[in-house]
């Protein structure tokens, strides 16, 4: 089964394969994905049939797919508006509009499968032991993040690339442990909220970091 395939809605038993998805997902992000087997998912979505996984599915490295893009297209679509409000602004854009360009998206997540329950962190299981299936399920669903790259980039000017490309990197990285950590926490609140991370203080506070992982005006 292909990636596009993968992407497609089912036609077989949608809300069981809502629910394997959801299980699927959640297992990867508190396990990992090699620590998890077929059979645990099909338990943990109280299904019966051991083999429901494939028959939905295909292999494990399909299922990652499907949790991967659909993920990926939430944020794609919200990061894709926001950097088209910011084009709307034209010279008056700023640094400021691409950081919340590549982070809002990520903190108002939500999906048909609670996507906003698990998805954060399951990517970062995903890259750190199939770095390549990630960058081959989710690169032609990200093309906003090429667009916030290049303005990143014209906005940084007259710094050599070299460096600016650094900087996303590391800011990137940076963004993805605080998503986590705050996933992490909200997802173990029975309330759905947390007392730090559910604060408008600490968004901000995010804001201010990847913007000044990005600027590193002292190192200028």
């Amino acid at each position: 089964m292909n990636a596009t395939s993968a992407s497609s809605p089912a036609t077989r038993g949608g809300a069981t394969r809502n629910e394997l998805k959801r299980a699927a997902r959640r297992l990867f992000a508190e396990r990992g994905i090699a620590a998890v087997g077929m059979r645990e998912v099909v338990e943990a979505a109280g299904q019966r049939n051991a083999a429901a996984v494939h028959y939905y599915f295909g292999s494990k490295d399909d299922l990652l797919r499907e949790l991967l893009i659909d993920g990926a297209d939430l944020i794609d679509a919200g990061r894709a508006a926001l950097i088209d409000a910011a084009e709307a602004k034209g010279d008056a854009m700023t640094l400021r509009d691409l950081v919340r360009a590549i982070v809002l998206p990520n903190i108002e997540l939500r999906g048909s499968t609670g996507e906003e329950e698990t998805y954060l962190r399951f990517i970062v299981n995903v890259q750190n032991e199939r770095r390549d299936l990630f960058r081959d399920s989710v690169s032609e669903h990200s093309e906003s993040y090429a667009r916030y790259i290049a303005h990143v980039h014209r906005l940084l000017a007259p710094l050599p690339p070299a460096v600016v490309k650094q900087r996303v990197l590391f800011a990137g990285l940076a963004l993805q442990t605080l998503l986590a950590a705050r996933e992490a926490a909200l997802d173990r609140s029975d309330t759905g909220d947390h007392h730090f991370w559910s604060r408008p203080e600490a968004l901000a506070g995010i804001l201010d970091a990847v913007e000044s992982i990005l600027r590193n005006t002292a190192a200028t």
